[in-house]
């Protein structure tokens, strides 16, 4: 069996730990965890109202990043933005700049490496601080490990069906797909629901700093863990499309951001150290088998978009 085949497994059924391993059984149903954050708090998460409802980051004074099924299907008027803790009294801009990466694809024809990214252009720069990517493979180095402690954020669904209020929860990290492109985090009541999908997996540097780590995608039943698109090796499309360049500085054939041997480190002081698959077990393979026919029903449903 492939690693993209168990990858597209993961939608279906249970995580693995690393690439091509399992880490448990699929967990019951829990609920999603976390709670309203305090009054003002992550100014720089909002609300994304296209057809849908959706979140994103605040990734430059006027610039969102979000989710590219947000944009399926195209809105027919303008993206809707909202600052604040809740839809009710949050402050409203509406923009008609968008871009959703063209290589976005579902998993049923691609099963993994979704590039499920859109950007949203603000009117007017803001006067919040933004909350960038992790741009310095030094820094992914650094956090991005089965583990790392992750705030998720978002105005979805929580445990009550209430939608629209800016919430919170601490989760871990617990696996990278092949290429390293996705992750999988939260599970075991402490995750992402409908109306969160773009929203952000945070993550706090050494330093004190607060990145952006993920973008979540997908999940399965809300409180058993989702999937999660990392920023830094889209980071050459996200200047190419949007104008907006966060890439470090000598990186502008942007061979410092690719992940996993994509393609040789060469020109830049920047080092990625790959870190090498693992073959799981004959027993767990059939372990994942059974588990993505008991999993069919519970794991087939769309991204995390109300």
């Amino acid at each position: 069996m492939s690693l993209v085949a168990l990858w597209f497994g993961v939608w279906l059924a249970a995580p693995p730990t690393v690439p091509g391993e399992i880490d448990h059984e699929p967990r019951d149903p829990l609920i999603y965890g976390g709670e309203d954050i305090d009054p003002g708090e992550w100014p720089a998460v909002v609300a994304v109202r296209t057809s849908k409802l959706c979140t994103g980051t605040l990734i430059a004074p006027d610039l969102i990043l979000t989710a590219a099924h947000c944009f399926d299907p195209e809105p027919v008027a303008d993206v809707r933005i909202y600052f604040g803790d809740d839809l009710a009294t949050g402050n409203e801009v509406s923009s008609s700049e968008w871009g959703r990466h063209p290589d976005f694809c579902l998993p049923a024809d691609c099963g993994e490496d979704l590039h499920d990214f859109a950007w949203v252009r603000l009117p007017a720069p803001v006067a919040i601080e933004p909350i960038i990517p992790i741009t310095d493979p030094l820094e992914f180095d650094e956090v991005m490990r089965a583990g790392t402690q992750l705030w998720f954020v978002g105005y979805g669904e929580d445990e009550s069906a209430v939608v629209g209020t800016k919430r919170e929860v601490l989760a871990s990290l617990t696996s990278f797909n092949e290429s390293g492109r996705e992750f999988r985090a939260g599970g075991g009541g402490k995750d992402t629901c409908l109306g969160d999908s773009g929203g952000p997996a945070l993550v706090q540097l050494g330093s004190g700093e607060w990145r952006l780590a993920g973008v979540i995608s997908r999940g399965g039943a809300c409180g058993e863990g989702g999937i999660y698109g990392v920023p830094l090796p889209e980071l050459c499309w996200l200047r190419d499309d949007s104008g907006t360049d966060l890439l470090p500085a000598g990186c502008e054939q942007c061979d410092c951001v690719m992940l996993n041997g994509e393609q040789p480190d060469e020109g830049c002081d920047c080092e990625l150290v790959p870190v090498a698959p693992e073959r799981a077990p004959s027993w767990w393979l059939v372990v994942l088998e059974l588990g993505v026919i008991a999993g069919l029903g519970l794991w087939l449903r769309r991204g995390r978009a109300c």
